[in-house]
């Protein structure tokens, strides 16, 4: 029997894990960075924690007896993938990146820039109420604005200070609404939204502040490492087959 590791830690990595656990002969193993309280984890064997860089990550590969490995990690883990692809060549195990595809611009337009830092330098001559969409992690870059406000809102109360002197923590689960976005952008008077280009499906958030005519600047993927990529679950699954 092929034994599977899958890396997850997102809606559409445990999705296509219960998908992928429907294969016959197949052992899937689940690993999660074990940052979140209360993952969603599918029914299969599921490991919490990190690997402890490359060096972990190969000991247990070889340990583990991991014939495949799919990262389905959030597009801006960029750390992880390129530990992933490089353990995975270092052992000659197989390989996939799952990435669902980014957001296009469209009707909605936005300002792209390559990473925090560049964000923040576009900050500076914009407005003063800022909607950080963007979790809690890499917000160092932000504090030398000091003359702006901070919204930041994550699903569970962060286990590190905000590094902001200025703001305020928004505590909520999506998904949310175009009306409950566009009331959030006007009861805390929102000069610009900031946000991760996740992709998936559109947020909300892009459209309702478009629609009041917010500027939004957009933080784009990080590129992924050499190799195999596909950004549909059924791609991930015809893979697999392939490889069983």
């Amino acid at each position: 029997m092929k034994r599977l590791l899958i890396l997850g830690g997102t809606g559409d990595a445990a999705t296509l894990t219960r998908e992928a656990n429907e294969l016959p002969d197949l052992k899937i193993i689940y690993s999660l960075a074990g940052r979140t309280r209360k993952p969603n984890l599918p029914d299969c064997e599921v490991r919490l924690g990190g690997f402890g860089g490359v060096e972990g990550l190969v000991t247990y590969l070889n340990e583990a007896e991991i014939d495949m490995v799919v990262d389905a990690t959030h597009p801006f883990a960029a750390t992880m993938a390129a530990h992933v692809a490089e353990a995975c060549t270092e052992t000659n195990i197989a390989r996939l990146k799952y990435c669902r595809p980014a957001w296009k611009q469209g009707d909605v337009s936005w300002t792209s820039v390559p990473d925090y830092a560049s964000a923040a330098e576009q900050l500076q001559d914009m407005g003063s109420r800022i909607f950080l969409s963007i979790g809690t992690k890499d917000l160092e870059v932000f504090a030398e604005l000091a003359d702006k406000w901070f919204l930041i809102r994550t699903v569970e109360e962060p286990s590190k200070p905000i590094p902001l002197d200025n703001h305020e923590l928004l505590l909520e689960r999506g998904p949310f609404n175009k009306g409950h976005e566009q009331t959030l952008l006007v009861m805390t008077q929102i000069d610009v939204l900031v946000s991760k280009n996740s992709g998936g499906k559109m947020a909300t958030k892009l459209s309702a502040a478009h629609s009041l005519g917010i500027p939004i600047i957009m933080i784009e993927q990080p590129p992924s490492p050499a190799g195999d990529v596909v950004d549909s679950v059924e791609d991930v699954l015809k893979w697999v087959r392939k490889l069983k």
